[in-house]
This record gives structure tokens, C-alpha cells and sequence, in this order.
């Protein structure tokens, strides 16, 4: 068994007297602020992983994914877990991210979100059970509905936000250092109003919007009739709207749990569950027949199969257990 089983910084006096160990790091690579919230015991997630492991006999130790010392660890034969930095990856590297819905994480072998190897499974709704999808989809919608609860903190709800035929959420994704989106921003709200010929549709700025950006998205509302930037809660834009669109931001997938028809213009690990355009034409197209090609989509099994299968809650009562069953025969292949 190991000392300990608290998740805390690796210290180079440990490293260096572990020499020869027989029993692999389990090592968090943590990015940015990630590192010091981990430290601080600030994510059950985290927490119960190296309880867990503890009690399996490995020790679970944090580095600063910037530093020299996680380049020169990535090399050596540990279990790797990176959070917030989509650069690592190997048969030993996992990462481990809030998917999102808030209290489901991603443990992937790829990345999380447009990274995830979710992207490129198969999604069988006939294998889904149905009543257990139903029971979880209605749970984890009504709550989220009900308590305004998004990724980002949401303005009051209002019921009288007028109709529209659609919400454009906005992201900050044009400045990726490896590009995933088909469709710009720009481009993606002009097309979505040029649809809808002069009807309403609200355009949503993502809360960490460029000013560039901003800007930009300004001008162009104020030349296009139809279009409205608007500051209201995510779910009651989804509410109001007849289609959503988006590159690939949180705010799609959270139209989910309205059964809404999305649009995604850009790689998107939950592509299954909307119409995916890759041109302005094919989008022009898409927002008018989005409600049509997804009518009679399983929604709840979708979000059953993401969320409940391949994510991870750490609040459940067998996370610890189904950590350890990713965890185990990645550990047992370092010997």
C-alpha cells in the first residue's frame, strides 16, 4: 500500500526516492488553474480517484502541466492524466475533463469535447434501455431546467421571451491553434439569418467573447433585419427557438435536453444527435430541415448513451469502480 492516498503536488525528493519502485504514478498533468484547484481538493473527481487508487496501492500525484517536469515525466512509464491540455496522448494518457453537463467527466483516451473518442463511436439507440434512459434524461433535464443551471452562470429566466425561428450560440473557436470548425462565426450567423429571410433569430456572445469578435457580430446585426443579440438564459433561447445553431459549444448540446433540432458547423463529438454543416449553403439548408430530419430522435437515449456510459459522475455510488475499471488494465500493462 502507498503512504497516502491524497492527491497532492509531486515533490522531486519523492521522485527521486521512488527510484525503482515497483508500482507506477498515477500523475495528473494539470494546465493553468487547474493545478492549484486540484491541489486545494476542489473536485470530487479527483479526490475519489486517488482515494480509490490509494486503496489499490498506487499513489496518485499532481505536476504543473507546463513545467519541465511534466515534459520530462511524459516519457517515463506512469499512468498520464491531463487535464486542461489537449496535447498529450499515448496508450498511458487519459484525459480527464468536465463534460458538459456539470457533474458527468470526460476519461478519454483522446481528449474531451471535439477530441473525445466519443466522436468517432457509433451511437445504437436500440441498444439503449429505454426506461432507464427516460428516468436519467428526465432527471438530469428537469433539474438543469428548473434551476437555470448551465457551464456558465445564466440571467434570470423570463417566459416571455418572444418566439424566434432560431438561437445562434457563439463560441471564442476561430482562435484554436489546431482549427476544428467548418463554418466561421461570421459567416454562420449571416447564413442562419439569410434562411430565415428577415424572421427573428437571436444571437447568443459567448461570455468570453473577443472583443473583435463582438464587435464584428454587432455590425452585422445592426445591417441584417431579423437579427437580435441577446443576453437571456440559454435554455430560454432554446425555448423560444424552433432551430439552434452552433459550432460545437456546450450550449447545443444543452438544447439536447429540450429535444431541440441542432445545428453543428463544426467537429463535434456529439454530432449523433444534430445535422451536421460543413459549407454556408449546406447550412442554409440544414436550419430549415433540422426539425424535420431529427422528429422522432431518441434524445433521451443519446443523452443516456453520453453521459450515463461514457462520461463519469463522480457523485454516483459506483464511480469509484468504474474509475478503477479504466484505471486498472492501463496500470497493469506498465507492469
Amino acid at each position: 500500500m502507498t503512504d497516502t492516498c491524497v492527491v497532492r503536488p509531486l515533490a522531486l525528493a519523492e521522485l527521486l526516492a521512488r527510484r525503482g519502485h515497483a508500482s507506477p504514478l498515477i500523475l495528473l498533468h494539470a494546465a493553468k488553474s487547474w493545478h492549484d484547484a486540484i491541489a486545494a481538493g476542489q473536485f470530487d473527481f479527483f479526490t475519489k480517484l486517488g482515494t480509490r487508487a490509494g486503496a489499490e496501492g498506487f499513489a496518485t500525484r499532481l505536476v504543473r502541466a507546463e513545467g519541465r517536469l511534466s515534459r520530462w515525466l511524459r516519457a517515463r512509464p506512469h499512468l498520464h492524466l491531463f487535464i486542461g491540455d489537449p496535447t498529450g496522448s499515448g496508450p498511458q494518457v487519459l484525459h480527464a475533463m468536465p463534460s458538459y453537463v456539470w457533474g458527468f467527466w470526460y476519461l478519454d483516451p483522446r481528449g474531451a469535447y471535439a477530441r473525445s473518442s466519443l466522436a468517432s463511436l457509433p451511437f445504437a439507440p436500440e441498444a439503449v434501455d429505454p426506461g432507464k434512459a427516460r428516468w436519467f434524461f428526465d432527471g438530469v433535464a428537469g433539474y438543469m431546467l428548473r434551476e437555470n443551471v448551465s457551464k456558465f452562470p445564466q440571467a434570470s429566466r423570463n417566459d416571455a421571451l418572444a418566439p424566434a425561428a432560431a438561437t445562434v450560440f457563439l463560441q471564442e473557436i476561430e482562435t484554436y491553434r489546431n482549427p476544428v470548425h467548418f463554418i466561421g462565426t461570421l459567416d454562420m450567423v449571416s447564413a442562419t439569418a439569410r434562411a430565415f429571410a428577415g424572421a427573428r433569430v437571436y444571437v447568443k456572445l459567448h461570455p468570453a467573447q473577443s472583443g473583435h469578435i463582438r464587435t464584428r457580430v454587432e455590425q452585422l446585426v445592426a445591417e441584417t433585419p431579423g437579427l437580435v443579440i441577446s443576453a437571456a438564459s440559454i435554455h430560454d433561447l432554446a425555448a423560444a427557438s424552433g432551430v439552434i445553431v452552433t459550432q460545437n459549444s456546450a450550449a447545443g448540446f444543452e438544447a439536447l435536453l429540450q429535444r431541440k433540432p441542432v445545428v453543428t458547423c463544426a467537429r463535434c463529438d456529439y454530432h449523433h444527435a444534430t445535422v451536421t454543416a460543413r459549407t454556408t449553403g449546406s447550412l442554409v439548408q440544414a436550419v430549415t430541415d433540422a426539425p424535420r430530419q431529427m422528429a422522432g430522435f431518441a434524445y433521451d437515449r443519446f443523452l443516456y448513451w453520453f453521459l450515463a456510459r461514457h462520461c463519469l459522475e463522480p457523485q454516483a455510488p459506483e464511480f469509484g469502480d468504474r474509475v478503477w475499471q479504466r484505471l486498472q488494465p492501463m496500470l497493469a500493462a506498465l507492469g
